[in-house]
């Protein structure tokens, strides 16, 4: 059975404004996973958020990890 969390504990999480977070939510940037609506409250997958933000920080630090050079 699958946990779900609110969506303002995902948007806390991320530490970012409510409209950026909102932005983000529609057009599912940088692979965000969907929303799941239960009447009008809207949850996430509290393990989709977990893989999301993994791979979203590895990707962010192998951006800036300096190239060697051979």
């Amino acid at each position: 059975m699958r946990q779900l969390i609110k969506s303002e504990t995902v948007r806390e999480r991320l530490d970012m404004p409510k409209a950026t977070f909102e932005r983000h939510v529609k057009q599912r940037t940088q692979g965000m996973p969907a929303p799941i609506y239960i009447g009008r409250a809207r949850f996430f997958d509290a393990a989709e958020i977990e893989a999301w933000l993994t791979n979203r920080a590895a990707a962010s630090s192998n951006d800036r990890a300096p190239e060697r050079s051979a």
